[in-house]
């Protein structure tokens, strides 16, 4: 029964899993993020907070409580002068644990164990500048000339013949009108002409009708005048 046992064994030795630990944090303070399994990630964070918490003491006594856990004086030095005071306004939560799935071979849960270098305050949503309404804008203005698209061969071919046509029955709807105005001019013209033709015909006539009658006359009295005689 495990009463009152606050540590995981790992599967090893008490010397080996200190030195595990101690050289897992040396990295992670290194490197600022490594993979291992999630168990030993979890007690890899408990240590590293723990250092973490030395470093804001930035005193001697939390130095040497250091190297008795990180035997390389370059990361304990890192450790004291880059996260100590990085971490100064975070009380506690320096590190994440984030599960990337299953290890090939023995399927083992694995996980990214890296330090929180996000800050504590939120980015304040920037608003955007109110536009003012200039006079221009107020005032409607014309539309913009539509630019001339010229047309492909392709279509100018297609339209060709289309319009050849188009010309054609328009020319043709000319020519029919202007015959029928001649023909309308012509008509008028012809019946003018037989009008004065009969006119003149007529006056003839009676001419030729009067100088007849007169002839007449004239024979009548030389007849009579012989039958005098």
């Amino acid at each position: 029964m495990r009463h009152r046992r606050r540590t995981h064994r790992l599967g090893c030795k008490t010397a080996h899993r200190k030195a595990m630990l101690g050289n897992m944090v040396t990295s992670l303070l290194k490197h600022g993020r490594i993979v291992t399994t999630v168990p030993r990630a979890k007690e890899v964070r408990r240590v590293a907070d723990k250092m973490v918490t030395l470093a804001k003491r930035s005193s001697l006594h939390a130095r040497r409580q250091a190297f008795s856990v990180i035997r390389d004086r370059k990361v304990v030095s890192k450790l004291f002068d880059k996260w100590g005071q990085e971490f100064s306004d975070r009380n506690g939560g320096y590190t994440r644990i984030v599960r990337i799935g299953p290890r090939r071979g023995d399927a083992a849960m694995m996980s990214i164990v890296e330090l929180v270098t996000d800050s504590l305050e939120k980015p304040r949503p920037q608003r955007k500048p109110q536009k003012i309404a200039s006079a221009e804008s107020v005032i409607p203005q014309a539309a913009p000339p539509e630019p001339s698209v010229d047309k492909p061969e392709s279509m100018k071919e297609e339209d060709g013949p289309a319009e050849e046509t188009q010309i054609s029955e328009e020319a043709s709807v000319a020519e029919a009108g202007i015959v029928e105005e001649k023909s309308a001019t012509g008509v008028e013209a012809v019946g003018e002409e037989a009008s004065e033709k009969s006119e003149v015909t007529g006056n003839k006539t009676s001419e030729v009708d009067v100088d007849s009658k007169e002839g007449e006359v004239k024979e009548g009295g030389r007849d009579v005048e012989t039958d005098k005689t």
